[in-house]
């Protein structure tokens, strides 16, 4: 920044793309947020921003819309036997879901590394972009859940934060989580929420895309459609795909993406490689839109969500 003459200090950026930016100020070195704005993100691996929206011309998925139906967001713990912990997660339920008796197809929508189960509404907007998404007729409503992704307790995961141990990585790509969704997670929502047990969908973005990735290739029998935005997929689980080759392909619609500035793309371009190789029909999609960040995952999850409707997903 650089300081005027009436001692007010300045920048201006590079033209950037409509989106939802995250900054903060270094002040003498220390880091600071943006006493003026009231605009916050949640706390991400020990650090907090300071939010700005850039505009566009039209309004953009994941703005508020305040004049068409908007969905229910609904905050649950879930007791899993397998970790014994109770876990919470996010339920987004459509405009339309109180009105009907009728069932619904359901989207399981998982976060990042040291995100957790608010992420992809207090940082993707999810609920405006379904909003919008439905509103606009560009799909059929559906139930969106958003489980806490950590097998770590949350003392755990401080310690490990403070510690610098990032062992926690490993279990979040075990059977150990596996187990979790597909016994504990997978049975709470179907007994307690009219969802269609036919008509599932995964995905997720970095850690949640490999978490994706490794329950449909554990399961695939139990899902329709699976995403991977910008995945963190550990090696051991390209290895694992030759070995489940013939019953992922079941799966009617599966899309990797993520950004080519992205710290990750040469992990979400193996995936794309190793799929091609093993013939596993799939969409893949590299963008210009930024790097490891929101920006990128919230246009993924637009451009996802239309590939539902393609295939038959409702």
């Amino acid at each position: 920044m650089k300081k005027t003459n009436n001692n007010v200090w300045t920048h201006i950026t590079e033209p950037v793309l409509p989106g939802i930016y995250r900054y903060f100020y270094v002040v003498n070195g220390l880091r600071t947020l943006d006493p003026l704005n009231p605009w916050k993100s949640y706390v991400e691996r020990g650090d907090a921003y300071s939010l700005v929206q850039v505009r566009g011309d039209t309004a953009m998925p994941w703005e508020v819309q305040p004049e068409i139906p908007h969905g229910t967001i609904v905050m649950e713990k879930v007791y899993s036997k397998t970790l014994q912990q109770l876990k919470p997660c996010t339920v987004y339920l459509p405009a339309g879901y109180s009105a009907t008796g009728r069932q619904y197809p359901v989207l399981y929508l998982l976060h990042g590394g040291g995100g957790n189960y608010l992420e992809w509404l207090f940082k993707g907007y999810v609920d405006n972009v379904l909003d919008a998404f439905f509103a606009h007729a560009k799909g059929k409503e559906m139930v969106v859940v958003m489980p806490e992704g950590h097998i770590a307790t949350p003392d755990e995961q401080y310690r490990m934060l403070a510690t610098g141990d990032r062992s926690s990585r490993n279990l979040n790509l075990s059977e150990v989580h596996v187990n979790y969704f597909v016994k504990d997670l997978l049975p709470f929502i179907e007994l307690k929420y009219r969802v269609l047990k036919d008509s599932r969908a995964i995905a997720g973005l970095s850690m949640g895309g490999g978490q994706s990735l490794n329950v449909a290739m554990s399961y695939p029998d139990l899902f329709k459609a699976l995403g991977i935005f910008s995945s963190g997929s550990a090696e051991r689980l390209l290895d694992k795909l030759p070995h489940v080759n013939d019953q992922i392909t079941q799966i009617d619609t599966i899309y990797v993406s993520g950004g080519i500035y992205d710290t990750a793309l040469d992990v979400f371009r193996a995936t794309h490689k190793t799929m091609e190789e093993l013939e596993i029909p799939h969409t893949y999609v590299e963008t210009d839109d930024g790097g490891h960040i929101w920006q990128v995952w919230r246009n993924a999850l637009t451009q996802f969500l239309p590939l539902l409707q393609e295939k038959n997903y409702n």
